[in-house]
């Protein structure tokens, strides 16, 4: 059974001057009312072949304090377009959850990639950053983000899929060392993460 995922037009997009390349800040209700009410579930299968919509994806920088979880995607990551990369951002799908509100969809995807991605002990808290969008890359192309920070209490954090990445948490300072080898979502997000925890 192919997975449903939410998609938004991307015609409707640039109908509602919703379209821009790199990191908006910030809640955008205009946005994010458009992703509500025009969002729809459709087959992973079909959309990943179909650049006239966008997949929303939330995306996920876990933070300790100071420092940054920094993932690398190895041999046997399901995304071989980024395969060797490094990123600073959990990325996944939203499916499909019976009645909840909007607000409610994203949290509860959100916390699903949190536990199908990594381990920590403790509580975590959450917070909107704002949205990303790459019209200048193949993955991108595809795929908008929902920009999270989660803020965790422990720095014992470890991946669930050992044979598909790897990671550890870096001190924010050290971000910029990785920027050749960054993917392009976290080379946009860079610049606001460094200021956010330095």
């Amino acid at each position: 059974m192919s997975e449903k995922i939410l998609v938004v037009s991307k015609e409707l997009l640039q109908a509602n001057n919703a379209c821009f390349q790199g990191f908006k800040a910030g809640p955008d209700h205009v946005l994010w009312n458009l992703f509500a009410e025009n969002g729809v579930f459709m087959e992973r299968d079909q959309m990943e072949q179909d650049p006239s919509y966008k997949q929303l994806i939330v995306y996920l920088v876990l933070r300790y304090k100071n420092r940054v979880f920094l993932y690398q995607r190895i041999k046997a990551t399901g995304e071989k377009r980024l395969l060797d990369q490094y990123s600073f951002g959990l990325g996944g799908h939203i499916n499909p959850v019976s009645s909840v509100s909007f607000r409610k969809l994203i949290t509860y995807n959100l916390n699903r990639e949190l536990k199908e991605e990594v381990v920590f002990p403790g509580y975590y808290s959450y917070g909107f950053l704002g949205f990303l969008n790459d019209e200048q890359t193949e993955v991108g192309k595809y795929h908008l983000g929902l920009v999270f920070l989660i803020s965790c209490l422990s720095d014992e954090i470890t991946v669930r899929e050992k044979n598909k990445i790897q990671g550890t948490l870096i001190p924010v300072s050290q971000l910029d060392d990785y920027r050749p080898y960054l993917e392009s979502w976290s080379c946009l997000l860079l610049p606001q993460v460094t200021n956010i925890l330095s």
